[in-house]
């Protein structure tokens, strides 16, 4: 599985999963250092993404440092200009913004 996935972890999860993984350091002497390599990233990595959205005249215009796609979802408009659905049923214009490659 070579996707990337974002979660939320409370404090709490984080903590039990760097002990399972200082746990499993000692019983696994060959995966040492993919433990350690993950261990840093719970302990380093930024709690959650910094996601920028330009809006010029009320349009998004673009997006930087979104680790995913975003979905945009535009209410301004008339029924029959705004083709989409959103999930609670709203008319709009939906388009992805794609994955900041930085």
């Amino acid at each position: 599985m070579s996707e990337m996935r974002w979660i939320a972890l409370s404090a709490r999860e984080r903590m039990v999963l760097l002990y399972a993984l200082s746990s499993m350091r000692g019983s696994e002497p060959s995966a040492a250092a993919d433990i350690d390599a993950l261990t840093l990233k719970f302990i380093y990595s930024d709690p959650y993404p910094i996601i920028t959205v330009g809006v010029h005249g009320g349009q998004v215009q673009w997006t930087l440092g979104n680790p995913f796609p975003i979905r945009v979802c535009d209410y301004d408009g008339a029924d029959d200009d705004v083709p989409d659905i959103d999930e609670r049923g709203q008319r709009c214009r939906m388009w992805w913004e794609p994955m900041d490659a930085r």
